[in-house]
């Protein structure tokens, strides 16, 4: 058999545009829409698209999101669990972000199935009911990742799922030019190894990890 060598960005370009017309809302469209020059990043669209097939399959009622930004991680994941009578609960620390997400959600029709909280989500997280949500989000600032990381699991129901983006910053760059960030994200790949969940870390957008707690 011939081999023949696997160009990864080609796929991705070869996805993207199977879906395209697909996908919405796309990650692009949103952004623009909200007429802001900067924001926190937001997920890419592949990684929307793989939280929609696994809400599809999970039916959440009850979604808890860290680190809403300009909210199109939260519209997404509103979309889906709205299907199943389900809502988003997210916490933003950022004051100012927050009326812009609150338009746009008017804008995609799913106001309804979201409820923000503001403040430091290391407070707010720590006094939520243990077990009570089927889905859990985490985008936060990645040095709070290894903070956070045991109460994620603890308000997490068993068979829950835990999402983390951005888990292969450390990738990006060699080992002895990681920042603060990187050093954050490899101390929580490697705890999340220690927690009561299966895992697994998927090379998409910046590294997306799936866990269910057991």
């Amino acid at each position: 058999m011939i081999e023949v060598p696997f160009d990864c960005q080609r796929a991705w370009d070869y996805i993207d545009e199977i879906y395209r017309e697909t996908d919405k809302p796309r990650m692009e469209d949103y952004s623009k829409a909200t007429g802001l020059d900067s924001f926190e990043p937001v997920i890419e669209d592949d990684i929307s698209r793989l939280f929609k097939f696994l809400l599809n399959l999970s039916k959440p009622k009850r979604i808890l999101e860290i680190g809403m930004s300009i909210g199109f991680s939260t519209t997404i994941l509103a979309l889906a669990a709205r299907r199943f009578g389900g809502t988003v609960t997210t916490i933003e620390i950022n004051e100012s972000i927050v009326e812009t997400a609150r338009e746009a959600f008017k804008r995609e029709g799913v106001s309804d199935n979201i409820e923000i909280l503001v403040g430091d989500a290391r407070k707010i997280i720590s006094e939520l009911d243990s077990e009570y949500f089927d889905v859990v989000f985490q985008d936060s600032s990645k040095r709070l990742y290894p903070v956070m990381l045991e109460d994620c699991i603890r308000v997490l129901k068993k068979g829950g799922l835990f999402l983390i983006d951005d888990t292969l910053f450390p990738v990006i760059r060699s080992s002895n030019e990681w920042n603060a960030s990187d050093r954050a994200i490899d101390k929580f790949n490697n705890d999340l190894l220690k927690m009561n969940v299966i895992s697994t870390i998927l090379p998409i957008g910046e590294g997306c990890t799936i866990a269910v707690k057991l």
